[in-house]
């Protein structure tokens, strides 16, 4: 999650631009080598809204299991723009370059650069549950996901809008869903013994124990 960052604090800067395109050629290697991220990956999941930032080592607990997280779905709809590709999947939006698109002047440059931002699926699903819901169960099933995070984040209600329909949403489509409460923000408001808790039992419920160490 935090390597997007970068992204959104400034996109134009070389530095940045310069980090994602060695991160790019790193990543093509990895997948070309069969690298995974952790030692043992039996188990695929992703999350929603941010996560609470003081507990960061929560993504760590899941590989005691197996369990690696593909990012969250705040983060793949505020940087990432996408649209459906020739064979039906959901894929990289392409740019206006990409789509033979010659920008001539300044206002059309700006223009296109709104849109860009415009149609990112972020802002989609602040208006209806369904949206999101309908995102979440489209990248369960494309990106083969084993099941959805969900945080009831008190520190961005932006994030959080629907988000008991989208647990209900998951469900109904046969995709196992774990909740906690927190907030991003505040450790005050975040129950850690209890969160580790309900990842056991989540983990449990879906066959994966955890590793014997040594």
């Amino acid at each position: 999650m935090l390597v997007a960052y970068p992204s959104i604090l400034d996109k134009s800067d070389k530095e940045f631009a310069d980090f994602y395109e060695e991160l790019l050629e790193e990543v093509k290697n990895r997948i070309a080598q069969g690298i995974v991220a952790i030692p043992v990956e039996r188990c695929r999941l992703m999350t929603d809204s941010q996560p609470p930032w003081y507990f960061l080592h929560f993504y760590r607990y899941l590989e005691q299991f197996g369990a690696v997280s593909v990012g969250s779905l705040y983060l793949n709809t505020l940087i990432g723009a996408w649209e459906d590709q020739p064979d039906g999947t959901w894929g990289p939006a392409r740019t206006p370059l990409q789509k033979g698109i010659e920008i001539k002047t300044r206002d059309q440059a700006l223009r296109l650069l709104a849109a860009w931002e415009l149609e990112k699926p972020i802002w989609q699903y602040f208006y209806d549950p369904q949206i999101k819901t309908d995102m979440m169960v489209r990248m369960a099933r494309e990106w083969k996901l084993n099941g959805f995070i969900l945080h009831y984040n008190r520190g961005c209600e932006g994030s959080s809008i629907g988000i008991a329909e989208n647990r209900l949403g998951l469900l109904k489509a046969g995709i196992p869903v774990m909740t906690y409460e927190g907030n991003m923000g505040d450790e005050r408001e975040f129950d850690e013994p209890r969160t580790l808790a309900r990842i056991d039992s989540f983990m449990e419920s879906m066959g994966f124990g955890k590793i014997a160490q040594g």
